[in-house]
C-alpha cells in the first residue's frame, strides 16, 4: 500500500468531511518525514515509503481513532446552516419574481395604445354607459416618499349619463376624465400607495379648480408587489377646458400631472 492509498483509507473512516483534507495532509507530511529519513540511511524511495505506511498501523484503525476525535457535528450544523440558507435565498428569488410578474395588470382601457380609436374601444368595452370626447396625453411625475409615479398611457375623457339604480336613486351624469400611474418601489415589504382622499386638487386653464371632492385615486392592483397602479379621475370636468394639472400632496412632498387633451377638448 503506498502513501495514497493509505491516506484514502483513513480519510474514509471520518464522518466530518471537512476535516479530511487537513487529515490527509498531516498525514501526508508524516509519512514523508519518515522517508526522508529512511532515504538519509541509504533506503531506497520505493521502499522508504512502503515502510513508512507501514510504520503507521492499520489504516482504517487510525481513521476509526482520527474520526473519534473530530465530530462530526460542527459539519453537519456546518451543511445544515448552508442549505437553510440556499433555501432561504431561493425562497426569496421566487417571491420576488411573483412580485414583479403576478402584478394584478390594470384594467384593459389603460394599456399603452396606438390610436385614440383603440383606447377608445378598450373603455366602452368595460364601461358600456360611458362615451369617449376626447384622449390627451399625459406628462408629469415624481417621488413621493418611497414610491415613484409615472404616467401610463393615455387620459381619457368620457361622458356618463344619468344613471338610475334599481331603488329608485339617480346618480347625475357628467364628464370624468381620468389616466393610469405607474407606482414602483424596491422594497418588497411596503404596500401599494393608499393615497388619502384630500391628497389630489386640480386645475383647468380656463382657471377653474377642484378640490378633493371633485376628484378620486383608486389602487389598480393589490398590495406587497413591486409595481402598482392608481386610477386618477376628474368628476364633472369643465366642458371647454383643454389642459389641466393634478397635484398630488402627500409624504410632505407634492408632484403634478399636466393633461391635454387633443384639438376641441371636452367640448367635441
Amino acid at each position: 500500500m503506498d502513501r495514497r492509498q493509505f491516506c484514502d483509507t483513513v480519510t474514509r473512516q471520518l464522518r466530518c468531511r471537512w476535516e479530511a483534507p487537513a487529515v490527509r495532509q498531516e498525514l501526508s507530511d508524516h509519512i514523508q518525514d519518515h522517508m526522508d529519513a529512511l532515504m538519509a540511511e541509504g533506503m531506497g524511495r520505493d521502499q522508504a515509503e512502503e515502510a513508512a505506511v507501514a510504520a503507521m498501523g492499520d489504516p482504517e484503525e487510525v481513521g476509526r481513532a482520527l474520526d473519534a476525535l473530530h465530530s462530526p457535528w460542527p459539519w453537519r450544523v456546518l451543511l445544515l446552516c448552508k442549505w437553510s440558507c440556499k433555501l432561504v435565498l431561493a425562497l426569496a428569488v421566487v417571491l420576488a419574481l411573483q412580485n414583479l410578474m403576478t402584478e394584478d395588470l390594470p384594467s384593459p382601457r389603460f394599456f399603452p395604445t396606438t390610436t385614440a380609436t383603440s383606447a377608445a374601444q378598450g373603455l366602452v368595452r368595460e364601461n358600456w354607459d360611458e362615451e369617449i370626447r376626447a384622449t390627451g396625453t399625459v406628462t408629469g411625475g415624481g417621488r413621493l416618499g418611497d414610491y415613484t409615479f409615472r404616467p401610463q398611457g393615455e387620459a381619457l375623457l368620457v361622458y356618463r349619463p344619468d344613471h338610475t339604480y334599481d331603488d329608485g336613486t339617480v346618480h347625475s351624469g357628467g364628464l370624468r376624465l381620468t389616466f393610469l400611474v405607474k407606482t414602483a418601489h424596491f422594497q418588497p415589504w411596503l404596500d401599494d400607495v393608499d393615497l388619502p382622499w384630500y391628497a389630489l386638487t386640480a386645475r383647468d386653464d380656463l382657471g377653474n379648480t377642484y378640490g378633493p371632492e371633485d376628484l378620486g385615486s383608486y389602487t389598480e392592483s393589490t398590495g406587497g408587489r413591486l409595481l402598482g397602479h392608481q386610477e386618477f379621475s376628474l368628476y364633472d370636468a369643465h366642458p371647454e377646458a383643454r389642459r389641466f394639472t393634478f397635484t398630488v400632496t402627500a409624504a410632505g412632498k407634492q408632484i403634478a400631472f399636466t393633461v391635454t387633451l387633443e384639438e376641441g377638448g371636452a367640448s367635441t
